[in-house]
């Protein structure tokens, strides 16, 4: 049977546990200072009581309280636009085998090769392709429309094992956390500090849950060369500076990321390839992709993967 230490990055846990281990840490540490050093009775009673915080012990409470207040706080602000988006676009939007049948079907065959319960999936209108995921019971996928127009069945396949991969992980919610406060106002920064604190702790982590998830879209697939193109066309997809036609990157992945003697080939090798070579973590996540498979821990995996499709073909 496939688990998820078959396929999360080495050092992942340790990282998160580190980032809110460090941020539980100092928090404690402080409250407990203030209390000896300064709140005095009754675990300290050399402190006078002429002393500004003399006896005041509810004060390391509030120190101890504050940083689940604005874990609270945080998760709410994250949560809510995205939320209303789906609010806002309703039922239509949710995948089902009468508007989407393809998408439906690839999210069933997972959720069943997985043996997990299938998420639910919502389609939006927008004008940048995106996938992400939502906390829930059995989890929320969210796609844009884009998505779906630039990727073929077995891209989009891989997009949604890598979203399965975050869901059965569990990193849906600290992710949305951690890109939330690294993108919100200095003033909620400054208010919200412990969870400003746990963002900067976290974001090794949350490069390391990408990889996860690229694993994970490696084992669903059996392709790596698969996967890799399709990170490839997400992210020029989603970049509107990058200046790369549909048919242009179409042909160098076809070509295997390779350079051909065609001096039309040659344009677009270097075209894409400039690209690539200013986005240093998907360089790394590709790489990853293709060394996963030829590991150990990867092989290991692979194999449970075919035994678990064989039985349930």
């Amino acid at each position: 049977m496939l688990t998820v230490s078959d396929y999360q990055v080495r050092g992942e846990k340790r990282v998160y546990w580190e980032g809110v281990g460090g941020l539980i840490g100092i928090t404690l540490f402080l409250a407990w200072d203030v209390l000896y050093f300064m709140v005095g009775p009754p675990v300290n009673s050399n402190i006078q009581p002429d002393a500004p915080l003399y006896g005041k012990w509810w004060i390391p409470l509030i120190m101890v309280a504050y940083p689940v207040l604005a874990w609270v706080v945080a998760n709410w602000l994250a949560m809510r636009p995205r939320i209303q988006q789906l609010k806002e676009a309703g039922m239509n939007a949710r995948v089902l085998s009468k508007n989407y049948p393809r998408v439906k079907t690839i999210l069933a065959e997972q959720s069943h090769l997985l043996s997990m319960d299938e998420p639910e999936m919502y389609i939006l209108e927008d004008d940048t392709p995106y996938i992400f995921s939502l906390p829930g019971k059995s989890g929320r996928i969210v796609a844009s429309a884009p998505l779906l127009e630039a990727m073929n069945d077995e891209e989009l396949a891989v997009m949604i094992a890598r979203e399965m991969g975050h869901i059965l992980c569990g990193h849906v919610r600290m992710t949305i956390l951690v890109h939330f406060m690294r993108r919100a106002h200095i003033g909620l920064q400054v208010l919200l500090f412990p969870i400003t604190a746990l963002a900067a702790f976290l974001r090794g982590w949350v490069e390391l849950t990408e990889f996860t998830a690229d694993r994970l879209a490696v084992l669903v697939t059996g392709r790596p060369p698969l996967v890799n193109a399709s990170l490839v066309k997400l992210a020029v997809a989603a970049d509107r500076e990058a200046e790369i036609s549909r048919e242009e990157l179409d042909t160098y992945l076809e070509a295997g990321m390779g350079l051909s003697t065609d001096a039309e080939q040659i344009e677009r090798h270097f075209k894409v390839g400039e690209f690539l070579s200013k986005q240093k973590s998907l360089r790394e996540r590709i790489e990853e992709v293709r060394e996963f498979p030829r590991s150990d821990e990867g092989q290991e995996a692979m194999q449970k993967m075919m035994e678990l499709k064989q039985r349930l073909a």
